[in-house]
């Protein structure tokens, strides 16, 4: 009797340092692994502490607590830039993030109560139904509420680009599923280890090889399509960064010097005789649709500079007659002025630039200062710059737009060449968000095989090639983004994929579907084994 209490007693200790352990290193590795601090190795040990806890089988409320609690403060800090535009909108977002990631905490927690301490093939099913777990519930954060797909589990590699090139043919989803998968396998591992120290049993733990054999084929297997380029020039683009203030952008005393800096700016990297010209997200003080004194201004510009202009601007609509409000691209030309087709914002931000459910709840615009939701556009629409020996099809993407990958998906079927992501950052401070936002299109060129160029209104300007290496970034010389400038970047491509689309483009989100029948047909299994279980007795 006093053996087994003491077993007990130890046990419950070792139950509650596990769980010490997972709420401080869960919450650690998932913050750390992320920009602003980009240590991508967390990611690899991220559920590790939580796979361990959830040996000493505890209960799904402390379990759900647990996930809900590390979920809301590590999105509270991640996603603490969104202050800056309302503080209740950023609570509120966290938490739903948060809710997101209880979910997964608590499925695994199910899964691992049945069969996550067999190991052997069950292990495998184990390690395959979380991992399909947590894609499924990424999925489902990209279209609830229009969705919110930020800093999915596969952003925390984009400085390893060795590690994405399997984004070609899964999509982000499937870099995600491989840093679940290996996970389960590693904390698998180690539970072996700290059974043979006990026992001295040796016994082969299947689901490590298997999720590290899947992990090495998906990630470095891919990696020889980065061998063997063969690049060419491809186009002369400049980024014209204007750094101008957020509290003074709408000011109609500022316009006058607002109009005089983007000239000026625009006048000065012209001077390098580039192709085209991009502008951030939203420069104008009054919209370009609606205002005929901005387009003729910007027509003369695109004139002097000899040089098609790529710009970020409103535009006031008239529809079933109500005024309504664009967030668009447009292409200036020079001589010729305006191309007559333009690129409006199909994915609003919540909380900046719409209010999610705002008939349900109208209380929320106390807090959240949008007098109205923009409109948001309602189809992809190319941007063709004409150059003396070739036509570059430029597919605009509006801030927010470039964590969405299927609508980039969707604008390589018209034969784009390259992407051009128009940002405004200086709504969220001088802090980590644009690094955050940068990863995200880091992702966007290595599913599409497609160059991506950057110019936000102070940052992250630069472009990145088509397996995800930033080629360049506009800094200035104390290496902040955060300034007033410009540069002209010579991007060139690898003309093996001139034409060409990749597995994911073509086939969409079909790893998703796999991950929701692995996920389904894991907690199917599991379920059955336990029935049968029950059934037989101790």
């Amino acid at each position: 009797m006093l053996i087994s209490d003491i077993e007990a007693w130890f046990t419950k200790k070792a139950s509650a340092i596990a769980h010490g352990m997972a709420i401080v290193l869960t919450g650690l590795f998932h913050l750390v692994c992320f920009p602003p601090f980009d240590v991508s190795e967390a990611a690899f040990v991220l559920f590790i502490p939580l796979l361990i806890w959830f040996r000493f089988k505890p209960s799904y409320r402390s379990v759900a607590i647990t996930g809900f609690g590390v979920g809301w403060v590590v999105w509270i800090v991640l996603i603490f830039w969104l202050r800056h535009v309302t503080w209740t909108g950023m609570l509120l977002l966290a938490g739903v993030v948060a809710l997101h990631f209880t979910a997964w905490v608590v499925g695994a927690a199910w899964l691992a109560r049945r069969i996550g301490s067999i190991g052997g093939m069950w292990g495998v099913v184990f390690g395959l139904g979380i991992a399909s777990w947590w894609v499924a519930l990424e999925w489902v954060r990209s279209w609830i509420l229009t969705g919110f797909p930020w800093l999915p589990l596969s952003a925390s590699q984009w400085s390893q680009p060795i590690v994405l090139q399997g984004a070609a043919l899964t999509g982000a989803w499937g870099i995600s599923f491989a840093l679940v998968f290996l996970n389960a396998g590693v904390a698998a591992y180690l539970i072996k280890i700290a059974e043979y120290a006990r026992s001295r049993k040796k016994t082969f733990c299947l689901e490590f090889y298997v999720s590290l054999s899947f992990f090495i084929f998906l990630t470095f297997m891919q990696a020889k399509e980065t061998s063997g380029q063969d690049r060419e020039p491809y186009i002369k683009a400049s980024a014209m960064q204007p750094g101008v203030p957020q509290e003074v952008k709408w000011d109609k005393e500022f316009s006058i010097e607002i109009l005089r800096r983007l000239e000026s700016n625009t006048l000065m990297i012209g001077a390098s005789k580039p192709d085209l010209i991009f502008w951030p997200e939203a420069m104008l003080p009054y919209p370009l649709i609606g205002d005929e004194t901005m387009r003729a201004f910007v027509e003369r510009i695109a004139t002097s500079v000899d040089a098609p202009l790529v710009i970020g601007a409103l535009a006031v609509e008239e529809e079933y007659g109500e005024e309504i409000w664009r967030n668009s691209v447009f292409l200036v030309r020079p001589k010729w002025g305006m191309y007559p087709l333009y690129y409006s914002k199909q994915h609003m931000v919540p909380f900046g630039e719409y209010i999610p459910l705002r008939r349900l709840w109208p209380w929320v615009k106390t807090f959240v200062p949008l007098e109205g939701d923009f409109t948001p556009g309602e189809k992809p629409v190319i941007l063709p710059v004409e150059l003396e020996d070739k036509s570059v099809k430029v597919a605009p993407l509006l801030c927010y737009e470039d964590v969405f990958p299927d609508l980039a998906r969707r604008f390589i079927s018209e034969g784009v060449g390259m992407f051009f992501v128009a940002t405004n950052s200086a709504w969220y401070g001088k802090e980590w968000m644009p690094a955050q936002h940068m990863a995200h299109s880091v992702l966007r060129a290595v599913e599409t095989r497609r160059v991506v160029a950057r110019c936000g209104n102070d940052g992250w300007s630069g472009w990145i090639d088509e397996y995800g290496n930033v080629r360049d970034e506009l800094t200035d010389e104390m290496g902040s983004v955060f300034f007033m400038g410009g540069a002209s970047w010579d991007i060139d491509r690898d003309v093996r994929w001139k034409g060409r689309q990749t597995i994911y483009v073509q086939w969409g989100d079909w790893f998703v579907w796999l991950s929701l029948l692995l996920c389904t047909g894991c907690g199917y299994a599991a379920y059955v084994k336990n029935r049968e279980e029950c059934r037989a007795g101790p």
